[in-house]
């Protein structure tokens, strides 16, 4: 396991230790500037993302791994404004738009204690929404209900196994979510973002494309729908970084799924976050305002 950040260890100090941080500076040989840095209150930095953000070539990791994006963008800042960064990633396997815009309007763990008085907020959503689809959602979301397991099983993998055939035969026409319905909710999302976060940096991250066998290894509507992503993130004041050509180089180091990246696509994908973020936080490029109401 990762070892907590310095920010993590602050908190942690100062919720059981009450005092005890502001003493060490009196103690012989310690650094004052080193003593500074863990009293400073940390920068809280939140992403909504999908898996992704916890995915590498290997599988799923711990969200403190250190080659995930979210913590490339941690390190990143606090080198640049020499302050405490800590992380609050909120993703899952499958992450929607529309699971996104439930977790920021209905959810008041997310809204209320993560996003309200974050500092800077990363939107990393959108890459499964674009992807194409060969059975219906409504239909995948039935499975779990299938009774009894043996049948629900064999109903899973009768749809995987059709899936890019599907796919192959519609030309990868269908998308998970449709175009219209996409832009309600990405829309939606910044929204409700800009009014828990009141003038947080912010950035988003443009959808990624894949070389699947379970798609077909099609991908037709990714560029359409980045520009549609681009145009809405622009009228919230998102500036939004396009993933997919930052990870093309490395395919070769996807995981086996094709889908998920390897450390060294994480590593520009996360500086390509966090130089976005430091112009916000040092002054030197506009915030996502809070909305007027």
């Amino acid at each position: 396991m990762e070892p907590p950040s310095l920010g993590d260890v602050r908190v942690r100090f100062r919720r059981s230790w009450g005092g005890l941080l502001p003493s060490l500076g009196s103690f012989p040989g310690f650094c004052p500037s080193y003593t500074a840095f863990m009293q400073e209150e940390p920068l809280r930095l939140v992403v909504l993302g999908d898996s992704l953000a916890y995915f590498d070539d290997n599988g799923p990791q711990l969200p403190s791994h250190p080659d995930l994006y979210p913590n490339i963008v941690a390190r990143y800042v606090e080198r640049e404004i020499g302050r405490p960064v800590s992380v609050n990633t909120i993703a899952e396997p499958g992450s929607t738009v529309r699971s996104t815009w439930r977790s920021v309007t209905k959810d008041p763990h997310v809204q209320f204690e993560v996003l309200m008085g974050a500092d800077a907020v990363i939107v990393g959503v959108g890459s499964f929404d674009h992807a194409p689809v060969g059975v219906p959602p409504s239909i995948e979301a039935l499975v779990p209900f299938v009774r009894p397991a043996s049948l629900r099983r064999r109903v899973r993998k009768t749809l995987r196994t059709i899936h890019p055939f599907v796919i192959k035969w519609t030309r990868g026409r269908w998308t998970r979510t449709p175009e219209a319905e996409f832009a309600r909710m990405f829309d939606a999302v910044l929204f409700h973002v800009r009014s828990l976060t009141q003038g947080a940096a912010g950035v988003a991250l443009g959808p990624a494309s894949h070389r699947s066998e379970y798609y077909a290894h099609i991908h037709p509507h990714r560029e359409a729908r980045e520009r549609l992503q681009v145009a809405i993130a622009g009228k919230h004041r998102f500036p939004i970084v396009a993933s997919w050509p930052l990870v093309e180089p490395f395919v070769d180091q996807l995981n086996r799924d094709g889908m998920h990246w390897g450390a060294k696509a994480h590593r520009v994908v996360g500086e390509a976050l966090a130089h976005e973020l430091v112009k916000q936080l040092r002054g030197e490029a506009p915030k996502p305002a809070a909305p007027v109401l």
